[in-house]
């Protein structure tokens, strides 16, 4: 008998449906494994793996004398992972697990295979009955959905949403139960009345940082109103500042209850030593470890390191598998940076500076001390500060919690602006060493021929050029700056005439920015100097704003015979081996003057501390110290009001110093903003000079300094001593 379809047509139709299927299954694997390549191994990377992180060491900073200045103190962090804690085949492991542990069955059995056969039958009912009932076009559906990176839109596809929730809830209940006992008393849920409300509330935080319940309701009030939604947080820190023994005892917990998404991660906490001192250098670093400001900021890439990884592969039950791909990556830590800061001079400038606001109640102050030779900046200070572990607000009035103390206009005073470097202010007359640098280097003047001091006005209608109330005729080049005369330096400056004076100020650096390796205030801001009237207010300082970095670096020069060099605040950056990356040699930018010049100027300044002698007492002579030969320059210039115009009565005040004048070890350069008077009235020699005194006095100390005269040291010494005695 034959049959209705013969054998041959049978094996057609069977090999047919076999290629479809072949070319289907190889059309999939074409997609999973070329075209969503990238997508499904983020998922499965994700899914399958867990990362840890190994913290790099920050590296560490300390002065040029090698004291430490900063370190790392190591502390263990508490984190879960939203992305594991909602997702439903992560979240049914410890569900499950926590079921087979408190059913009846689980004591009666003391093989572990059937413990774990007993952990996968609840794991798998609960998975069961979180399935949805699929349809075959909803199955098509999902096979054809593109792959995103989102736990939930790959699970919820397949698992009936308000079940998943229910699981999820029930999960972060369990969370917070295996959590409480561990963090009871590290987290701050406020004033309780008893050990069983402490615990309640403790739970209850633990849940309220895993669901973010205010993001939830953002997100309803965004969707009602046709608002952009907003994101969960899933890196969560549920507990910082962690001990090891508590770190150790969380490790187990979790690991006992076979929860997934929580892990105990170390961080690299950084600490300073001296957290009152040096902050505006230093700066200080953000929770996440990046330096926000100072050196700290700009050496970041080189302090920060690079952290280390370690990697677990486990199944989808969540049983971490010995695999030969697993990777560890050790740390490389940072470079430490060796500054060119003495902190014992540091510690005598933010005293002495502080006394000195104090005494005046100055609004803003700053020093700094310079080793001319090399251009090292031995100390820096500004006014106000902050405190670099707490942030708190420090002023010469005191320390303030940091957002307490206004200014003038109600904005808070943070500190965070560091004098030194970032303000732009008239310096006045301090800046007169320009014209007279100009004029004798040029050989147009010799620092002993005569200018005439009398007052003049330069153009039509201007305000005549005066020292009022003196009226000193005429003086030597020298005496100009002894006396700090307006008319004299004015004059001066036009005898040098403009485009030298520019060539001189490029020369000294002051049309760029300061060079140093902090954040600065830029070139100097100068009015144009064509314009006669401009020009001779620029020569007696006025009509142009710098910073007080930049004055330093001016002095610097002249005590260094006419060679500028470039401000150096780094001098070694060392690997953690010990060796040396980087030198960071002192740099010489530029021969500014002659020789001949330098030690011209270096004779005027020391005649501005003297209290005799040709021309009569200096502006200065509050600087002098008997046995020692002192030498500087005072500036006092009104402020701007906001207007136009100047206060008659609030005044920016510096003085120069160098120390000593015939073989500069340092230059010292204060300055002091709005000033109050006291028992003088504010000027550069009342104010800036007599701190300069008291840092020098003890500077001189400290680095064994050899006075010029012993005898006359000896003897201010004797007497100093026995006024000190008598006040006591």
């Amino acid at each position: 008998m034959k049959t209705k379809v013969p054998f041959a047509g049978r094996t057609l139709f069977l090999t047919c449906i076999m290629v479809a299927i072949s070319c289907f299954i190889a059309v999939r694997l074409v997609n999973l494994q070329i075209i969503d390549q990238g997508k499904v191994a983020s998922i499965a990377e994700n899914d399958l793996i867990d990362k840890e992180r190994i913290p790099a060491q920050r590296g560490i900073i300390m002065d040029r004398n090698e004291e430490l200045l900063t370190h790392n103190l190591q502390k263990a962090v508490l984190v879960a992972d939203r992305y594991h804690l909602r997702e439903i085949t992560a979240v049914v492991d410890g569900l499950a697990y926590n079921q087979a542990t408190h059913d009846p069955r689980w004591k009666t059995l003391t093989d572990d295979k059937e413990r774990r056969k007993l952990v996968y039958n609840f794991r798998a009912k609960l998975l069961n009955n979180a399935k949805k009932e699929l349809t075959p076009e909803d199955k098509a559906a999902i096979g054809d959905r593109p792959i995103v990176k989102d736990a939930a839109a790959n699970r919820l596809s397949q698992y009936n949403a308000e079940m998943c929730k229910h699981y999820y809830a029930r999960h972060d209940e369990l969370v917070a139960e295996v959590l409480c006992p561990h963090l009871i008393t590290n987290l701050d849920v406020g004033e309780v009345s008893s050990h069983e409300e402490r615990k309640r509330k403790v739970c209850e935080a633990i849940i309220d940082k895993i669901e973010q319940p205010a993001v939830t309701l953002h997100n309803k009030e965004a969707e009602q109103k046709g608002l952009p939604r907003r994101s969960y947080r899933n890196k969560i820190i549920l507990a910082k500042d962690l001990s090891f023994e508590e770190a150790d005892n969380l490790r187990k917990a979790i690991k006992g209850a076979r929860v997934r998404g929580l892990m105990v991660e170390y961080n690299i906490n950084r600490e300073y030593v001296m957290p009152d001192m040096l902050c505006h250098v230093l700066g200080y670093v953000n929770h996440e470890n990046k330096g926000m400001s100072g050196v700290e900021s700009y050496f970041h890439s080189y302090l920060a390191g690079v952290d280390g990884l370690r990697e677990y592969r486990h199944n989808a039950r969540g049983q971490v598998l010995p695999n030969e791909d697993d990777r560890y990556l050790a740390p490389k830590h940072g470079l430490n940076l060796k500054l060119t800061i003495d902190m014992r001079l540091q510690a005598i400038v933010e005293q002495e500076l502080d006394k000195g606001m104090r005494h005046f109640r100055a609004k803003r102050g700053c020093m700094i001390v310079v080793d001319p030779k090399t251009g090292d900046i031995l100390a820096m200070v500004s006014r106000p500060a902050f405190n670099l572990n707490t942030k708190q607000l420090i002023t010469h009035e005191g320390t303030f919690d940091r957002g307490t103390k206004k200014d003038e206009n109600g904005k808070a005073v943070t500190g965070d602006f560091n004098f030194a470097c970032q303000t732009r202010y008239e310096p006045g007359s301090t800046f007169k060493v320009l014209a007279v640098t100009t004029v004798v280097d040029k050989g147009l003047m010799s620092i002993r021929g005569y200018v005439n001091c009398s007052p003049f006005s330069v153009g039509f209608g201007s305000k005549a050029i005066n020292d009022n109330p003196f009226n000193y005729g005429s003086l030597p080049v020298w005496g100009v700056l002894k006396k700090s005369s307006n008319p004299g330096a004015a004059r001066i400056a036009l005898i040098g005439k403009w485009p030298n004076f520019k060539e001189y100020l490029e020369k000294f650096g002051l049309n760029k920015p300061a060079g140093i390796d902090l954040p600065s205030g830029g070139a100097c801001l100068l009015a144009d100097g064509t314009n006669i009237v401009n020009y001779s207010r620029i020569a007696y300082g006025y009509s142009v704003a710098v910073s007080p970095l930049h004055m330093a670096m001016v002095y610097a020069t002249i005590a260094n015979d006419g060679v500028r060099m470039k401000p150096r605040l780094i001098d070694k950056i060392i690997a953690a081996d010990g060796s040396i990356y980087d030198e960071c040699a002192p740099q010489e930018v530029c021969r500014v003057m002659k020789s001949s010049t330098a030690r011209d100027l270096r004779f005027a300044l020391e005649s501005v501390t003297e209290r005799k002698g040709e021309c009569g007492r200096g502006t200065a002579t509050a600087a002098a110290i008997p046995g020692f030969r002192i030498g500087g320059k005072t500036g006092t210039a009104k402020k701007t009001k906001a207007g136009g115009g100047y206060t008659e009565n609030l005044y920016t005040v510096s003085f120069a110093g160098v120390l000593p004048i015939d073989d500069p070890k340092l230059v010292v350069m204060t300055v002091i903003d709005e000033p109050h008077p006291t028992d003088c009235n504010p000027g550069g020699g009342t104010v800036a000079a007599p701190i300069f005194r008291a840092a020098a006095e003890r500077f001189i100390n400290v680095l064994n300094l050899t006075p010029s005269d012993p005898e006359a040291y000896e003897k201010y010494l004797a007497t100093k001593e026995e006024s000190d005695n008598l006040k006591k």
